[in-house]
């Protein structure tokens, strides 16, 4: 069947390389372990930014481009690295981008301090600098982070500003004290009507103040009403001053002429005291003194000659006499008590009582006569100063009604105006008596004429009311016919629609203004009948609304706060709150309760996974703490004996599989220390393994030769003591010789033992054997995967067949390398130089 592989004999055959996989990936770590060793000592010694940069850019190594990337800080080579980066190491490109976002983010807030310190210095240079404008720019100021050459140049310039708003406070203070000061003043003045020499004193240095104030760096922040009402009241206080000490001189000239007329011994003229007396000039109301005018009277009476009237006395009055007596009594203490109390109205009355006495019946006596006289002189100068005080304030009246066009007041208050005016009219005729029929007609025009606007304003406000209880009418006629086509339609309404409609139109109905009171009732029932029409279906469907709301936030309390898909749960229950919040709005109370309970559900999740999160965090830290011990463990582990290493090194790496992850950010780094540590440490035990197996393969190689070279003494020494002399040296030998393997041992003693005993024709037999062992030798050369000497290719070609036969048929129970070189360890035969050799490389290839 294989006849056709021997017709190819004179061709060399390929021969099977078996490269030692384990021993390269040993050698491929450790070199890999170093270089990245070295690397990262290049990108810790790196002496500036483009070195670092060079050196991230060429570099292979993960670890050591992100030790680099430390050093790297102007903008332009953090762009340099992330464009080369980006798509290579997430690492670095994340640290790099990292960087240049926050040198964004540092220099978006230089660039708004800059601007609030350029606003700050435009505001110092304003002349006149408001209080909203330093709000704005505090509000548009934030310190933190910024620069400290910024952050001292605002705090200096908002010092500045601050002063200036300071003195500006206490300048408007200043001016406002000054205007109150003068108003205080001018009503002393008007409440005492006399001079004193401190109220020009004070009044001169309230201007000076004031003028101070005007002259001020930051008077341009003075209200502007406050220079022009000053000098108002102080003109005004200057004139009254001036006033009264004109009115203080008729005083005085009013108490000179009397006391020139009392000290007169000659009896005067009534009527020349009577035009003197007008001759002086006149005093307000408030000046005038009742001891002046009683003297005068004194004066008028004492010159005046009045004759004396006979008493006549009826004896038909003594009855009445009797009862009227004490009427006169009690009406003259009356009339002295009002006159007294300046109670003019009261005093009239007694005087009235008084005058409907019949003097005929009933005389006065002499005492309640010249009493009576004395108090109706005094009742008559009374009622002439109330008429003259009458007519002026009547006048007065009159001028402010004729005044009240040209203030500018609302309706409203005009038309109080006008009836405070009219009732002051109407107590001054109680008062004061009728008033002339021109001060009347002066008064009434003016009052009409100031009510023109009134009344066109309440004519107007009339016609308003009326257009707007058309207004109702149609707007409820049109809800009436709104809602009549909303429920006669045979789709579902719009809900969203009818809401907005119901709201408009009831907002609507609040601005429609006034209406008549004996209509708005009415007005608004009907209102609210026909807007109920549709608010009771709208009604009903926010309830079937609410109560979806309702299942929503029981949906987002039961989402459990660990699961992977819960956030995207929560982001699609949101969304449905937001398709039903557009579809159908509910009252506003309504909506902001459900809300704030639906985002408390939600807000209570993302807390429980930001819990969650924070949990898993401090164990990643802490097992990256863990795996940083046993990477410490690992490294320590070098210096162990060799026996020792294979537990350490299971124990590790039993372990790291048992500790659970570190942060994400670490997990390359953490793992690729714990790689290199292993690696070091599998190293150094696949060397020490080695180096066991070159010892073995050394002292197989050695007793193999040893054995060889007492089979060939066998065959070719001579009889006699020379062999048993021989046979010691050979022991000695022997035993300076390392142990080999228990298997290997065993039979390499064996066959030594009976090459020295040499017992039984070994000679003949070592001399047999010698084809068996070429035989078995090219046998384990192909196991092996060694080449054989080129005149042996057929054989080995044949015996290859022979291989696969015995190996197919075999299977697992085939002898394999290891036990074939046993077997030709205890194979007794000679053994040429060339055939010696192919032996010892077929060791040194097994390394058993």
């Amino acid at each position: 069947m294989f006849g056709f592989l021997f017709k190819r004999a004179e061709r060399k055959a390929p021969q099977p390389v078996v490269a030692p996989q384990d021993a390269l990936r040993a050698e491929a770590r450790q070199a890999s372990g170093q270089a990245r060793q070295q690397a990262l000592q290049q990108a810790q010694a790196l002496p500036d930014e483009a070195a670092a940069v060079a050196f991230i850019l060429q570099s292979t190594f993960a670890d050591a481009r992100l030790c680099a990337a430390q050093q790297v800080q102007s903008r332009a080579a953090l762009e340099q690295v992330l464009q080369a980066c980006r798509n290579t190491d997430r690492r670095v490109a994340k640290l790099v981008q990292g960087r240049l976002d926050s040198g964004r983010q540092q220099q978006l807030i230089a660039d708004r301090a800059a601007a609030s310190v350029a606003q700050a210095q435009r505001l110092q240079q304003e002349p006149q600098l408001m209080p909203n404008q330093v709000a704005e720019l505090d509000r548009g100021w934030d310190a933190k982070d910024v620069p400290a050459e910024l952050l001292q140049q605002f705090t200096q310039l908002r010092a500045v500003l601050a002063d200036r708003l300071t003195a500006q406070a206490d300048l408007q203070r200043s001016a406002i004290a000054s205007l109150n000061s003068a108003r205080a003043l001018h009503s002393q003045a008007k409440a005492t009507m006399a001079v004193a020499p401190q109220l020009e004193q004070e009044l001169g240095a309230l201007e000076s103040q004031m003028a101070v104030c005007a002259a001020h760096a930051e008077a341009l922040s003075l209200p502007r009403h406050l220079a022009p009402e000053f000098a108002q009241e102080a003109q005004a206080l200057r004139k009254l001053l001036s006033t009264l000490q004109q009115h203080q001189s008729a005083l005085q000239a009013r108490n000179d002429a009397l006391a020139n007329w009392e000290a007169a011994t000659e009896t005067l003229n009534p009527d020349a005291l009577k035009a003197g007396w007008s001759a002086l000039p006149t005093l307000p109301a408030a000046l005038l003194d009742d001891g002046l005018e009683q003297r005068y009277q004194a004066l008028l009476k004492q010159h005046a000659a009045v004759p004396a009237k006979p008493q006549k006395i009826h004896a038909s009055a003594a009855p009445a006499e009797a009862a009227e007596g004490p009427q006169i009594a009690e009406a003259l203490d009356g009339l002295e008590k009002a006159l007294e109390d300046g109670a003019l109205q009261v005093a009239m009355d007694f005087d009235k009582i008084l005058r409907a006495i019949d003097f005929k019946l009933r005389k006065p006596n002499a005492s309640q006569s010249s009493r009576l006289a004395q108090a109706r002189g005094e009742l008559t100068r009374l009622q002439g100063w109330a008429r003259w005080g009458g007519n002026v304030s009547r006048e007065e009246l009159t001028k402010a009604a004729q005044e009240l066009p040209l203030q500018a007041l609302a309706p409203a208050e005009l038309a109080k105006k006008i009836g405070s005016l009219r009732a002051r009219w109407k107590s001054l005729d109680g008062n004061s008596g009728p008033a002339p029929k021109i001060l009347w007609e002066g008064f009434d025009a003016a009052c009409t004429s100031a009510y023109a606007p009134v009344a066109a304003h309440f004519q107007q406000q009339a016609e308003q009311r009326q257009a707007n209880q058309a207004n109702a009418r149609t707007l409820i006629d049109e809800v009436q016919q709104h809602a009549q086509a909303m429920l006669s339609a045979e789709a579902a309404p719009d809900w969203k629609a009818v809401a907005q409609y119901c709201q408009q139109k009831q907002q609507a109905w609040k601005n429609l203004g006034p209406i008549n009171r004996s209509e708005k009732k009415t007005l608004d029932n009907s209102f609210s009948t026909a807007i109920e029409t549709l608010l009771a279906p709208l009604a009903q469907q926010q309830d079937i609304e609410i109560a979806r709301r309702e299942k929503l936030i029981a949906e987002a309390a039961q989402l459990p706060a660990n699961q992977r898909d819960t956030a995207e749960r929560v982001k699609e229950l949101q969304q449905r709150w937001q398709e039903q919040a557009k579809a159908l709005p509910l009252p506003r109370q309504d909506e902001q309760e459900l809300w704030l309970r639906f985002r408390s559900a939600c807000d209570a999740i993302f807390a429980q996974r930001k819990e969650a999160a924070s949990s898993a965090d401090a164990e990643r830290r802490d097992n990256l703490h863990l795996r940083e011990e046993q990477c410490a463990v690992l490294e320590a582990a070098l210096d162990r004996p060799q026996p020792e290493l294979p537990k350490i090194l299971q124990q590790a790496q039993q372990e790291w599989a048992r500790s659970g992850p570190v942060p994400r950010a670490l997990q390359a780094q953490i793992d690729a220390r714990f790689q290199a540590a292993l690696g070091a440490l599998q190293a150094r035990l696949d060397q020490s393994r080695q180096q066991a197996a070159q010892a073995q393969a050394d002292a197989l190689r050695d007793k193999l030769i040893l054995c060889q070279q007492v089979e060939a003494s066998i065959v070719h020494a001579d009889a006699g003591s020379a062999g048993s002399q021989a046979e010691s040296d050979w022991r000695g030998s022997w035993q300076a010789l390392p142990k080999l393997a228990p298997a290997f041992e065993k039979v390499v003693a064996a066959r030594f033992e009976r090459a020295l005993q040499n017992s039984g024709n070994y000679a003949a037999t070592l001399e047999n054997q010698r084809p068996a062992l070429q035989q078995e030798l090219l046998r384990a050369e192909i196991l092996a995967g060694i080449e054989s000497p080129a005149a042996l290719s057929r054989e080995r070609l044949q015996l290859q067949v022979e291989v696969l036969q015995a190996s197919l048929k075999a299977g697992a129970s085939a002898r394999n390398v290891e036990q074939q070189l046993l077997y030709i360890c205890d194979l007794p035969a000679l053994m040429d130089e060339p055939t010696l050799q192919r032996l010892l490389k077929l060791v040194a290839q097994i390394k058993p």
